[in-house]
């Protein structure tokens, strides 16, 4: 009689490769992290006492301008130092940074202040460039954004809608979702915006489930009718 040879398919035993067990388990990990995270609540107060390490977004033009005004209703002693954060490319913000600096160490006379700091980062995206070459543009300025907001732990983030805030707000929140530090973020949407929010502002809005944006206040009540999770506080800036 003929011998029977082993069977291929019973003799070779594939065993299953442990990347997509090791990724699986890592998303199954962050989903939970993600979920513990909102679950906290977005009321959370910036851990230590004033004052505040505050990070502030620029824009270059109206956006900066406006910033400046919020600012100077703010009391200097309970907010810094102030960690300015404008795009590469925005050659008028810093000129507009210093004179107010100036006039607030006027206004604090005799009181030291913490000195503030001047930082840059790349534009997410410049105005008129495709939508299709700004998904690259993008993935580098939330990259820096990461390294800068790591680097700087702020315990407050202050915003008012210049497109350079969104990757900067999704760096403080990576840093709550690590475990690292809370950071609050406060967006003030333009005055500018009476009947609807600006792209930065709906990108927050939708994200604010998930914690990424604590304050949204808007500057007209119709905005607030209109978007049931903003605020209204009257005129800010």
């Amino acid at each position: 009689s003929t011998p029977m040879l082993p069977s291929r398919a019973s003799s070779d035993v594939v065993s299953p490769s442990p990347i997509p067990l090791a990724l699986a388990l890592l998303a199954v990990l962050l989903a939970a992290r993600v979920a513990f995270v909102w679950r906290r609540g977005r009321s959370r107060r910036p851990a230590g006492d004033p004052p505040l390490r505050t990070l502030v977004v620029l824009g270059s033009g109206g956006h900066t301008a406006e910033m400046l005004v919020l600012l100077r209703a703010l009391p200097p002693e309970a907010y810094a130092p102030l960690l300015y954060t404008m795009a590469a490319s925005d050659t008028t913000s810093a000129a507009k940074v210093a004179a107010f600096d100036a006039e607030r160490a006027r206004r604090c006379g005799s009181k030291a202040l913490l000195p503030s700091e001047m930082l840059r980062v790349p534009r997410s995206r410049e105005v008129g460039q495709s939508y299709v070459t700004s998904v690259a543009t993008t993935l580098r300025a939330l990259i820096a954004s990461l390294l800068l907001v790591w680097r700087a732990r702020p315990d407050l983030l202050l915003c008012n809608g210049p497109g350079t805030c969104v990757p900067l707000c999704a760096a403080a929140w990576s840093l709550r979702l690590a475990g690292v530090k809370h950071v609050e973020v406060a967006f003030v949407e333009s005055f500018c915006r009476v009947e609807s929010l600006s792209l930065s502002g709906r990108i927050l809005m939708a994200a604010a489930r998930l914690g990424l944006c604590q304050h949204f206040l808007v500057q007209w009540p119709q905005l607030a009718a209109r978007y049931p999770r903003a605020r209204y506080l009257g005129r800010l800036c």
